[in-house]
């Protein structure tokens, strides 16, 4: 396996790194995986916040680092795009300003975790609506996750080559994958019912719709690493 391989291996294993550390960091140690029901009370959340406040300090440290390191696997995948749509390629470069921007909400989403955590003594109105901006930012950003898919999708299925360097069902997981994630985008109007940010369309959809693409990706890009799909012309 020459570098560029290996480099390519490390990057896209760099994301399977990054979703563990998100995870452990929301579910077993902020246990805020659901979310909590937007209906509580600001007295009902700052005790949750009280209760769990170890857990969560630390669970917004993983899911801060894991904002960070879910960036060499988008290069990764840019990469590829890149690869498939050749020296003139706007839409990776589209691609890659658009997770710019659309993975930051995960390292705020940390942040305002922990600064909810941070002060116990806060009144209870002030860690409710830090709570609040940390679940937006975790849940909201749909927009910027639908136009990443459907860049991804559109420069997959583009691939002209009699063996494409990336399968083309992958192309249309990732069309569908932004679709899917579309109902997130309507969290700041619900806050019961399956629009809510822990309902079934705007929380439990898009979180085992992101799972299953998450790991398609890993699946697929290794593949085309081990068949050194980007050494073709």
């Amino acid at each position: 396996m020459n570098a560029s391989s290996t480099t390519m291996k490390l990057c896209t294993y760099m994301g399977a790194v990054a979703g563990t550390m998100m995870f452990v960091g929301i579910w077993p140690l902020a246990q805020m995986f659901p979310p909590l029901a937007p209906t509580l009370s600001a007295a009902e959340v700052a005790d949750y916040y009280r209760a769990h406040q170890t857990g969560i300090l630390v669970g917004g440290i993983l899911i801060t680092t894991s904002s960070v390191l879910f960036f060499p696997f988008l290069a990764a995948v840019a990469t590829f795009m890149k690869k498939i749509e050749g020296p003139v390629s706007p839409l990776t470069w589209s691609f890659v300003m658009v997770v710019a921007y659309g993975f930051v909400t995960l390292f705020f989403a940390g942040l305002f975790f922990t600064a909810a955590a941070y002060r116990p003594d806060n009144p209870d109105p002030i860690i409710r609506t830090l709570s609040d901006i940390a679940f937006f930012l975790f849940v909201m950003p749909a927009v910027p996750g639908f136009v990443q898919n459907v860049l991804t999708g559109v420069v997959i299925l583009g691939d002209k080559r009699a063996q494409p360097i990336l399968p083309r069902w992958l192309g249309y997981m990732n069309l569908w994958t932004g679709v899917l994630l579309l109902p997130g985008l309507a969290v700041g109007l619900f806050k019961v019912g399956p629009f809510a940010w822990n309902g079934i369309l705007a929380f439990w959809l898009p979180a085992v719709v992101f799972g299953i693409w998450f790991n398609l990706m890993i699946f697929a890009m290794l593949a085309a690493i081990k068949r050194r799909a980007l050494a073709g012309d």
